[in-house]
């Protein structure tokens, strides 16, 4: 799955550029960051948003296993999730959807970020912001996925347990790697107001 590159002012939420931000400074001139560089952010609560997931194989296609996530990570996929794999955290056809992206964020070693449309319980929409970031540890290939994800509804108030459990039919996330080459475009003044907030991953 070949994913457009993009500046990492598409991502909306302001933990979630801090953890591009993060994983950028930390890399360096490695082709990955180590997992032993990652510090959780207990201040700003990201603790509850974020999963650690290892990088296996089942075959010639990349495996993740859950092996910390958080609670409200947890409430959003309805189910345990320690110690299990991904796709048995989700549905079928949004284990589908999903797994996709994550492959696409090994073969790129950057982080992904996805902005997946969803209904909760009582039918109101939520959109859930997810981004992926790919660590090593001692050697150069992927061995670990953190995640952040983040739940947020134009109606205001929701329910965050399911979300990712009671879709009918596939999903469609909207996704992009986020890549530090890529630059920040100037808009024409005349154009339409980006609603991503501004950022840079190069600090």
């Amino acid at each position: 799955m070949q994913l457009q590159r993009s500046h990492v002012s598409v991502v909306r939420s302001i933990r979630q550029v801090s953890l591009a931000r993060d994983w950028i400074r930390s890399r360096g001139p490695r082709a990955l960051p180590d997992i032993t560089s990652f510090e959780v952010n207990e201040r700003a609560g990201d603790a509850l948003d974020l999963s650690l997931f290892k990088v296996g194989a089942d075959g010639d296609h990349p495996s993740f296993r859950c092996l910390k996530a958080g609670d409200r990570v947890r409430a959003i996929h309805g189910t345990a999730m320690v110690d299990r794999p991904l796709v048995d955290c989700l549905v079928a056809p949004m284990a589908e959807a999903v797994v996709r992206v994550w492959d696409a964020c090994i073969a790129a070693r950057l982080p992904v970020y996805s902005i997946i449309p969803v209904n909760d319980a009582d039918g109101r929409p939520v959109t859930l912001e997810q981004i992926l970031l790919p660590y090593c540890h001692g050697e150069s290939g992927a061995a670990f996925i953190v995640t952040s994800l983040h739940a947020w509804s134009t109606e205001g108030r929701f329910v965050t347990e399911g979300l990712l459990r009671i879709q009918e039919g596939a999903p469609h996330p909207w996704s992009v790697v986020l890549d530090p080459e890529v630059r920040l475009a100037v808009k024409d003044p005349g154009s339409p107001a980006d609603p991503a907030c501004d950022g840079g991953l190069d600090g």
